[in-house]
């Protein structure tokens, strides 16, 4: 419907309607984000109005690209670029969308969530094509399905842009299925990931820390007598700073020892950088009771983590809501027990090109660690876990996701759910528990799984949308009543 509606509205219009199309869009799609009002007061729901604002302006430069491509496909007097041709919004169309998809995920530190590819996860034959092109190839299909049915509801001559279409999706179809059976080696890891549940407003308050502590050590005994081979805890499931608050590190130290198995645990750090403290979100490798490895969060969130601009605009800290004061981690660890994995924390699972860094380092398994408790019992988590299911894809190495109040669970290399945590009656959100599982480990070659073309070559395939995207610009605006006459008269 919007790609019809774009038939008939000049770039301008095409623009206003693209962008209240997308605003509604993240309205309804990120409105969990309201839940930080109740942690952040009204400038939160001020910051996330923003932020949908902001989001929707790429909405309505696809908006802008696609009525310009459509309103000259339909042309009887203006002159057609040399790109354009029958199938011309098969390709023009699907490639801005990839375009302005991997601006999105970029520019300003990226926000990826929600790409069009994620909502087909569900459909694992047709997401095996991310192992090729990431989830900009499956963007890419969907658009193209889009633009292809818009032809076929108001062109006379829609049996091509049809037919290619078909053609395409059988050919992703084709692919999935004859993928699929061969995701995953002989080699087999069990981890069991420990969902604590504990209320954001309880997390940092001292009076529950060691309410906290055992409810964790209760799990991770509860988790360890499923034999894995590496316990996993949510981001920040430790109730203070590791290091600098020395019982509190014991009391780790001595839940490490009594499971007797490695555990993963998310502990935000301190430590002194000259004069002045600096405080890092981080993940720790616990073995035999001491520390063996930790990695601090190198992509930190804005306005979540650090304020950007504060040290331009140190008024900043004034008259926002409470927002953490954290420095970036400069290191991409690669954890080794001997199983060599990495650890994305909280919203780092959004970057493919992040997790792919940590799969090229060695990494045979990625651990996702993440704290949604903020959003309520909403379809955020289930979002987020969307993304985790698009990096194993992508990269063909499982995820082990562990949420304080979910989703936790399981992903193996070809994207499937293989379990969760969940209680009697089956919910999953907002309740305590553990959940083990086999993972088929991908076959190391050279420090690297050398199993996916796109570890191999990364966005390849979004810089190819962005040139031929580029290119339609350039040839389009070359064509302009204005630009002509300006170089006949060159």
């Amino acid at each position: 419907p919007w790609l019809l509606l774009l038939r008939r509205l000049k770039p301008g219009a095409a623009f206003g309607w693209s962008w209240l199309i997308g605003l509604l869009f993240f309205l309804g799609s990120i409105w969990w984000m309201v839940h930080l009002s109740d942690f952040g007061g009204p400038m939160a729901i001020v910051g996330w109005l923003a932020l949908c604002g902001c989001l929707a302006l790429y909405f309505g430069a696809f908006g802008t690209i696609a009525s310009a491509v459509l309103r000259q496909e339909t042309s009887h007097t203006r002159p057609v670029p040399r790109l354009l041709s029958p199938v011309s919004g098969l390709v023009v169309l699907p490639c801005a969308w990839v375009a302005l998809e991997y601006a999105r995920s970029h520019l300003l530190t990226g926000f990826g969530w929600n790409l069009l590819a994620y909502s087909q996860a569900p459909w694992l034959p047709v997401i095996q094509v991310a192992d090729l092109t990431g989830a900009w190839g499956v963007s890419f299909v969907v658009v193209l399905v889009n633009a292809a049915i818009a032809d076929g509801v108001q062109a006379k001559r829609a049996g091509v842009p049809l037919a290619v279409a078909l053609g395409i999706v059988l050919v992703v179809l084709g692919y999935g299925l004859w993928r699929l059976p061969q995701v995953g080696g002989p080699e087999t890891v069990r981890v069991a990931v420990v969902q604590g549940n504990i209320p954001q407003e309880r997390k940092w308050d001292e009076a529950y820390r060691a309410d906290i502590v055992e409810r964790y050590a209760g799990l991770t005994r509860q988790a360890a007598r499923a034999a894995p081979d590496l316990i996993v805890w949510p981001e920040t499931s430790v109730p203070g700073f590791r290091g600098l608050d020395e019982p509190l590190t014991q009391s780790l130290f001595a839940v490490s020892l009594a499971a007797e198995v490695p555990m993963l645990v998310g502990a935000p750090h301190a430590r002194l950088d000259g004069a002045r403290w600096q405080t890092a979100n981080g993940a720790a490798l616990l073995q035999a009771g001491a520390i063996r490895q930790w990695y601090d969060k190198v992509h930190l969130v804005p306005f979540g983590e650090f304020i950007p601009f504060e040290g331009t605009l140190p008024w900043l800290r004034e008259v926002l809501p409470p927002i953490g004061d954290f420095v970036p981690g400069d290191r991409h660890t690669v954890f080794t027990l001997p199983l060599r994995f990495s650890v994305l924390i909280c919203f780092e699972d959004l970057f493919p090109d992040l997790a792919r860094r940590f799969v090229q380092g060695g990494a045979r398994l990625l651990l996702v660690i993440t704290n949604d408790a903020w959003f309520g019992p909403t379809a955020a988590a289930y979002q987020h876990a969307q993304a985790s299911t698009f990096r194993a894809v992508e990269l063909r190495v499982p995820v082990a996701r562990a949420a304080n109040t979910g989703w936790s669970g399981c992903i193996d290399a070809s994207g499937r759910w293989l379990g969760s945590v969940r209680d009697a009656d089956g919910a999953e959100l907002f309740v305590p528990g553990t959940v083990a599982c086999d993972f088929a480990l991908p076959p190391a070659a050279g420090g690297q799984t050398g199993r996916s073309a796109y570890l191999q070559w990364g966005d390849w395939f979004a810089w190819l949308c962005i040139g031929l995207t580029a290119a339609w610009l350039l040839d389009t605006l070359r064509r302009l009543p204005y630009n002509q006459g300006l170089m006949r008269g060159v």
